[in-house]
């Protein structure tokens, strides 16, 4: 098999696994989080936040290593799988000594047995067979993703198993745990490699090494750094809710837009030698990255309450503004990724660390300067000023790239998509149903929201959007789409 299709069975392999984790991974949280209460999950959510910092901190990123050498054998395993044994099972242990600390920091006694569990499981994680590394060399990743999507499906089991026999927080717990012990089993059956004690290289291994773990540490605190502020500063329910509410409003972001823009990228590289050319085409992709993340955004901000009562039950109801709020950042997201697009393009990806660093330390040392005690206005204000942010650095790279007048016209021809989300948001908020039948609100209540944002958005382009290049460029794309369509189905 050829190189080309190896790579591109390998990527539609790991796009199927992400995906097929993702799902059974949203389904077993939507059953737990009826079975357990927010303070179960923010029990556990507090040492994962400690335990993932642990991980970080022994991220040598072997896996890395081991894939851009020009050639490994049984010694480079070998020492990288001795590497992480060392490290991990030295951050383990003294993980197990800190811990009672920790549970009185928090003042709950519940957490040390838990810090001693995940310890022994980041023991586990790195005995499997390094082996692996073989297969990912040559780009065989069926044995892998098998594996994987078996020890996912596994953990899920156990894990809503014993929610719902014992409704107990070690539910979370030991789904990880069987996760973890799966692959360990797994990875012996897929390759025949047998680890062995060995330091031939180490010193090697370990330059490579040394910068990654400084990056791994600010990448965790760029995104997890509200979360631990959140579990220092409000009660464990808060916790739990902020937690997973943060993570189910990510979903669009990660499953929809980001794939469905995904070929954008392409198009932009392509018109990157002419100027007017390449304006134009921003403007396009941006306005279609617009027409998918702002309606996302806008109905699940508008429906909050319905969305949260139908997925996670009546428990999780009082903290459904924080899901509003988090959905917010979905168009923050996308204005991200389309101005990280065009850095890529040009080959200028250090500025992305310049925003890394201002945007980490702009969110974070004004929320640490204002000392908030309100857990929605806290996550108001850091949605906020990610949202600025964003959009400040949005408008640097449009200025920069196509010039400060074409900025401009971004900024208006973008309207009509913003102010057809708006529309359709308070008007289904007005005639919202009765609460009582919150599925059936829900389904008829998006029906209408769709409706009233294409006749919305159809009205506004009918009365001159139409009549700029960008709207008319998009109206005869939809325009071919749907006769390819009629011409497909007669």
């Amino acid at each position: 098999m050829s190189n080309v299709k190896k790579g591109l069975l390998s990527s539609i392999l790991l796009v199927a696994e992400s995906l097929a984790k993702k799902l059974i991974g949203v389904v077993s949280t939507l059953i737990l989080a009826r079975v357990l209460v927010p303070e179960d999950f923010g029990l556990v959510a507090i040492a994962t936040l400690f335990m993932g910092f642990l991980d970080v901190l022994a991220n040598t990123g072997t896996t890395q290593y081991l894939l851009r050498s020009d050639t490994i054998d049984s010694d480079t395993v070998n020492t990288s799988w001795t590497i992480d044994l060392i490290l991990r099972t030295s951050i383990a242990l003294v993980m197990i000594a800190v811990a009672p600390f920790i549970s009185a920091c928090y003042d709950d006694s519940r957490l040390t047995a838990i810090f001693h569990v995940f310890a022994a499981l980041m023991i586990l994680r790195c005995l499997g067979n390094p082996g692996t590394a073989f297969l990912r060399r040559e780009q065989n990743y069926a044995p892998l993703v098998k594996i994987s999507i078996i020890a996912k499906f596994v953990s899920v089991s156990i894990a809503v198993s014993i929610a719902l026999i014992f409704e107990s927080y070690w539910a979370l717990i030991l789904g990880q745990c069987a996760n973890g012990i799966t692959m360990l089993i797994g990875s012996y059956f897929i390759h025949p490699h047998k680890p062995s004690f060995t330091l031939l290289n180490a010193k090697e291994q370990w330059r490579f090494s040394g910068w990654l773990i400084p990056q791994s540490i600010l990448g965790y605190f760029r995104t997890q750094l509200d979360t631990i502020m959140v579990s220092s500063t409000f009660g464990k329910a808060s916790l739990g809710s902020y937690h997973i509410l943060k993570y189910l409003a990510f979903i669009p972001s990660s499953e929809i837009l980001l794939p469905a823009t995904q070929p954008l990228l392409v198009e932009l590289n392509k018109a990157k030698q002419d100027v007017n050319a390449f304006a134009k085409q921003f403007n396009i992709s941006f306005i279609v990255t617009m027409l998918i993340a702002l309606p996302i955004s806008g109905f699940m901000a508008s429906q909050h309450q319905h969305i949260i009562y139908i997925f996670l039950g009546e428990n999780w109801v009082e903290y459904s503004e924080l899901f509003a709020c988090f959905s917010l950042l979905i168009p923050a997201f996308a204005v991200l990724n389309q101005a990280r697009r065009v850095l890529v393009v040009f080959g200028k990806t250090k500025h992305m660390l310049y925003y890394e660093l201002i945007s980490f330390f702009v969110i974070y040392g004004t929320l640490f300067v204002i000392g908030i005690e309100d857990l929605f206005l806290f996550g108001a204000i850091r949605v906020g000023l990610e949202n600025a942010i964003c959009l400040i650095f949005l408008i640097y790279i449009t200025s920069s790239y196509t010039g400060v007048k074409n900025c401009l016209r971004l900024l208006i021809i973008s309207l009509p998509v913003l102010i057809a989300v708006l529309v359709a948001s308070s008007v289904v908020n007005i005639v919202s149903l009765d609460a009582h039948y919150k599925l059936l609100n829900l389904i008829l209540n998006g029906v209408l929201f769709i409706s009233l944002f294409v006749v919305m958005l159809g009205i506004i382009h009918y009365s001159g959007a139409r009549k700029t290049e960008e709207w008319g460029y998009i109206e005869n794309l939809i325009r071919r789409g749907i006769t390819l369509l009629k011409s497909k189905i007669a």
